[in-house]
């Protein structure tokens, strides 16, 4: 994003230094989100993310796309199961996301969400294109 050491600093109330130029969307928070430069051509989007376990030892999650309210978005997870052995253990996955001639007036949306059985962990994915006005 170009910051320089100064407004860096704005963000974090620290000192920060940058030591590699990774992608936005691949900053590591729960929700994701890309824009397309074009409408009307198909596309496929990589995430990745890593999470950390804060719940109890030996968790499984399985991941899940609950189908979205007219949205044509593919989401492939991997891997779909994250086994958690420790608390604190981090583990990383892919979301992959496909489609082609995407509305540009609407912002394509599915949901990931990674459950235990208890728990519903859920990030929100979004797609738009340059020339969405909403």
């Amino acid at each position: 994003m170009n910051f320089n050491v100064s407004t860096l600093k704005i963000f974090a109330c620290e000192a920060v230094t940058c030591t590699e130029n990774i992608l936005q969307r691949n900053l590591n928070y729960p929700s994701m989100s890309a824009k397309l430069s074009r409408s009307n051509s198909s596309f496929t989007i990589t995430f990745n993310r890593t999470v950390t376990n804060v719940g109890t030892p030996n968790s499984t999650y399985k991941s899940k796309v609950p189908a979205g309210h007219g949205s044509t978005l593919g989401v492939k997870v991997s891997p779909s199961v994250l086994s958690m052995k420790s608390v604190n253990e981090k583990q990383s996955f892919t979301v992959t996301v496909s489609g082609s001639n995407v509305d540009p007036e609407l912002p394509n949306f599915a949901s990931l969400v990674w459950f235990d059985g208890t728990h519903n962990v859920r990030s929100p994915t979004v797609v738009y294109t340059d020339e969405a006005s909403y």
